[in-house]
């Protein structure tokens, strides 16, 4: 990763820049879409968001950013498809790993769907719409490498993580 990458981020860290950084090994076009915290409001707001995620996220391998719409915060770098020991790719995309649990709730001990940790979250933070990139890798790319890479290129440029990494 040449040094140059780095200078023309600037002081804020854009979705543009850090697609940069991986831009050689994804497939086009880059998958974008938002959610908005009124979705939430709808009873059965767990279907629609699910729905949404089938319908613009397909089960391919790569990495995905959450980045809040009007301040452009990017909040989480993520990824899914992994590579088995026979060099075969593992059957957990990009739609499984965004429609799955993402934990366990420390006093309930029960799993928390992503439809939830999306709504909690945005209600909690404010944020009144999320943006979804989506990126799928390119043939024998480890989505593994491209999430390190887009994870250091923003440690590099902010000296933290994105919110909601909690590790790297």
């Amino acid at each position: 990763m040449s040094r140059k990458l780095y200078i023309i981020m600037g002081e804020t860290m854009k979705i543009k820049e850090l697609i940069k950084l991986i831009e050689f090994y994804i497939k086009l076009p880059i998958i974008e879409f938002s959610i908005t915290k009124k979705l939430f409001e709808e009873d059965n707001y767990r279907k629609i968001f699910n729905k949404i995620i089938r319908n613009k996220v397909e089960n391919k391998s790569g990495v995905y950013v959450w980045m809040d719409s009007k301040t452009n915060e990017i909040y989480y770098i993520g990824m899914a498809g992994k590579i088995n020991s026979n060099g075969l790719f593992g059957n957990h995309s990009l739609q499984k790993r965004l429609i799955a649990s993402r934990g366990r709730d420390k006093k309930t001990k029960k799993d928390i769907q992503t439809n939830d940790y999306v709504k909690n979250f945005m209600i909690e933070n404010k944020i009144e719409s999320l943006n979804f990139y989506i990126m799928y890798s390119k043939d024998k790319e480890p989505p593994a490498y491209l999430e390190a890479v887009l994870l250091n290129g923003f440690y590099k440029e902010k000296n933290c993580l994105p919110k909601l990494n909690k590790s790297f």
